[in-house]
């Protein structure tokens, strides 16, 4: 056995090193050449002592100061040195136990405590083998975690030195959602310290208005292990409330365990007062479309529809001593007599349909139950209406319903091929409900998810979605291959005219 092997079992038994003293001691005394040699036989020194002791002291049981040196060999000089020493001890007992002038051969007592001293000194020796592996794995295993630890901390140690120098705020929480880091930029931004805001401190510097639905919905991504966004007005160094925009990623373990959260807020302030100057803008271009059709609508029906109307009377009039005039002048003005009809007709629906008269003197329920009579006659679909007697609603509300309708029953009209529409209006203490939905082929799935996530892929849902947007409200569109629905909800405050 080499001597290598020998020290490097030393090392790996750091815990029973101290059982090595004989080895230690002399080692301080001889030179290094008989070092090396007593270190690497050491085990063979310690059970032929052992076996001698055993003899000259005719020791009946030698199976205890036998195993204390296979216990030893193995501990100080490997698992091969056990091995051997076990083996020395086996081959003396069989000596040491056999019947006086007849080598190997034994009584029934002596023959079990050799087969009893063979299998305890092999065993000590193998549990010896088996504990130094489970040691050398042990320590392998805290060297590694040493290292990753390490390597962790150095990695979150760049991670944190990188986060303070990106111009967003960036924060991190652990698996229960309380956020333990925030990056210089937050903090900057906030005027807090790390301290401060840590754990729940960072919420009481959201707005009161959004603070409980904020941490609602923050709980929730948490304990679902969902992505987490929201928009909401975070109080900023220099008082003022502005609208950031947090978004969050759930950070997953290798074994698919939540440990925590990696969040990024942006300021929309700017963005939020650009997007209400935009809506105030389109509300304003609602409001001076409906003045406009309302205006064009009135000049249509007193203007140009009673100058048709005279021109008809007049073309009747002439209808009688027309007879007088040969074949193709009489032809002439029949023809210009059902033009002048036809012209008159249209103008009067052109009318109706740019601003409803209906509207604005009976109110919402007869304006609709008018347009959809008109509607069915035109295109031929059946609309079934279901409304209530409501009474009278602000105006701007009754507008926005009625447009609403028009522009949903268009859109089943051109797109959905459907035989029949249905209506429903339902009005409750705090807002009116639109409900439109027809039995037509659907939306396709990919223009469905579009329109899911605000897109808006033509004027029609535009216009209707912004009518909605108006008062507080919101459309929802729900389609699948029986057909679509349309639903529109209009907040609204104050009584009935």
């Amino acid at each position: 056995m080499k001597a290598t092997e020998s020290q490097s079992g030393v090392r790996s038994s750091s815990w029973w090193s101290s059982l090595a003293w004989p080895s230690h001691q002399l080692g301080r005394i001889l030179p290094e050449t008989e070092r090396e040699f007593l270190g690497s036989n050491m085990w063979l020194l310690v059970t032929s002592l052992a076996m001698i002791l055993c003899y000259a002291l005719n020791i009946p049981d030698a199976s205890v100061i036998l195993m204390v040196a296979v216990v030893h060999s193995g501990m100080t000089g490997g698992w091969k040195a056990g091995m051997a020493s076990a083996a020395l001890a086996t081959a003396f007992s069989a000596i040491y136990l056999s019947v006086p002038r007849l080598l190997l051969h034994y009584s029934g007592p002596d023959l079990w405590r050799l087969v009893s001293t063979g299998c305890a000194a092999f065993g000590t020796a193998a549990m010896i083998r088996l504990l130094q592996r489970k040691e050398k794995e042990t320590i392998k295993d805290l060297t590694t975690e040493l290292q990753s630890a390490r390597h962790t901390a150095g990695i979150e140690k760049t991670f944190q030195s990188l986060a303070d120098d990106v111009p967003v705020l960036l924060w991190m929480s652990d698996e229960d959602g309380r956020r333990f880091y925030f990056n210089r930029q937050w903090l900057r931004f906030t005027g807090g310290s790390l301290p401060e805001q840590a754990g729940e401190g960072w919420k009481m510097r959201i707005h009161p208005d959004d603070r409980s639905w904020i941490e609602q919905r923050y709980a929730n991504a948490v304990r679902s292990c969902d992505n987490f966004r929201a928009e909401y007005r975070l109080r900023s160094a220099q008082g003022e409330y502005r609208w950031v925009e947090d978004t969050a990623i759930p950070r997953m373990s290798s074994d698919g365990h939540l440990i925590g959260y990696l969040g990024c807020a942006t300021d929309r302030t700017e963005r939020k007062e650009v997007e209400k100057a935009l809506h105030q803008l389109s509300g304003r271009l609602l409001e001076l479309q409906d003045d406009e059709r309302r205006r064009i609508a009135r000049e249509l029906h007193d203007t140009t529809a009673q100058n048709l109307a005279v021109l008809s009377m007049h073309l009747f009039a002439l209808k009688e001593p027309a007879r007088r005039l040969d074949v193709k002048s009489q032809r002439a003005l029949e023809e210009g007599l059902a033009l002048a009809e036809q012209c008159s007709q249209e103008i009067r629906t052109v009318s109706y349909l740019l601003h409803p008269p209906l509207l604005d003197e009976l109110g919402l329920v007869s304006a609709l139950r008018s347009y959809t009579t008109g509607f069915m006659q035109r295109t031929g679909i059946q609309v079934e209406l279901k409304i209530e007697e409501i009474g009278r609603l602000p105006g701007e509300i009754e507008t926005t319903t009625f447009r609403i309708v028009q522009e949903a029953l268009t859109n089943v009209h051109r797109h959905s091929g459907s035989p029949r529409a249905e209506v429903r209006v339902i009005r409750d203490p705090k807002e009116i409900s639109v409900i439109i939905g027809d039995e037509g082929k659907g939306i396709p799935a990919d223009k469905l998810r579009l329109l899911g996530e605000g897109a808006n892929l033509g004027v029609g849902v535009a216009g209707m979605r912004e009518r909605a947007s108006q008062f507080g409200g919101h459309l929802k569109i729900a389609s699948s291959a029986q057909g679509t629905t349309i639903t529109a909800v209009l907040p609204y405050k104050g009584t009935s005219s």
